[in-house]
Parts: structure tokens; C-alpha cells; sequence
């Protein structure tokens, strides 16, 4: 089996463990001490509770959230993946109440997996196209 083979088998038990908003399972895949860069350009301190937070608004604003896995770059234990996400906006998300409408964008996903856990999560996603989906920004 490639390095490939079994980060992908990783990210599509991840991801479905997301996408079945098990929390306790999901926290399971994240090392103690895992870093969270994503949060420092969101102006948030990158820390664990901060994260569970963060995550869980997104959850709730987007319950039906699916990632379709698009590309996956292996090197050592970093691993890149490109997501086509798409959901219904069901919840308040940055400053925007339900609309009921849905989104689809692209989110590239940057992890360190050690020993099967997270050891570092950060992600990049189109949140321009987010927002403008939903109404939040002009077209």
C-alpha cells in the first residue's frame, strides 16, 4: 500500500466521521497537542478549545456539509488535500443567519499526520465564494 493509499483511507474515515457530526470521534483523530494555524488567520487564538468551537459553528451552519476528495499530495507525514465541499446553510455563520441556500467551493486542507493522528491542521477555502453564495457579498 502507498503513502497515498493510506492517507486517503485516513482523510475518507475522517471525513465521514465529519460528516456524521460524531464530535467525540472527531476530536479522536487530532494529537493532544496538534496546532492550528487555520485559526490564526481568522484572528483566533489557534488552541484547542478555539478550534472545537470554530468547528462545531461550522458543523451546525452546515449539517449536511459533504467533502468530495479532488487530489491528494503525499510528502513524509504532510499531507495536501484538495476538497470540493458542498452543504445547506441551515445555521448562523459568520455573521450570517440561516438562508436555506447551498454552497459549493474548494477547500485545500494541509495536515501532519504522526502516528495516525493530526499533529497540525490548517486549511485554505474559498470563503469569497462561500459568502457570495449565500447571499452575504455582491456578485
Amino acid at each position: 500500500m502507498t503513502a497515498h493509499d493510506t492517507a486517503e483511507r485516513f482523510l475518507r474515515r475522517f471525513l465521514d466521521t465529519y460528516e456524521a457530526r460524531d464530535l467525540d470521534e472527531l476530536w479522536g483523530f487530532y494529537a493532544d497537542d496538534c496546532s492550528f494555524a487555520v485559526l490564526e488567520r481568522f484572528g483566533i487564538e489557534p488552541s484547542w478549545p478555539a478550534y472545537k468551537s470554530f468547528m462545531t459553528t461550522f458543523i451546525d451552519a452546515f449539517p449536511d456539509l459533504h467533502h468530495r476528495i479532488e487530489r491528494i499530495v503525499c510528502h513524509d507525514d504532510d499531507v495536501w488535500a484538495l476538497y470540493t465541499v458542498t452543504g445547506t446553510h441551515r445555521g448562523p455563520i459568520r455573521g450570517v443567519e440561516p438562508t436555506g441556500k447551498r454552497v459549493n467551493y474548494s477547500i485545500v486542507a494541509m495536515y501532519r499526520i504522526v502516528g495516525g493522528r493530526i499533529t497540525r491542521a490548517d486549511f485554505v477555502s474559498d470563503d469569497l465564494r462561500m459568502m457570495r453564495q449565500l447571499g452575504a457579498l455582491p456578485v
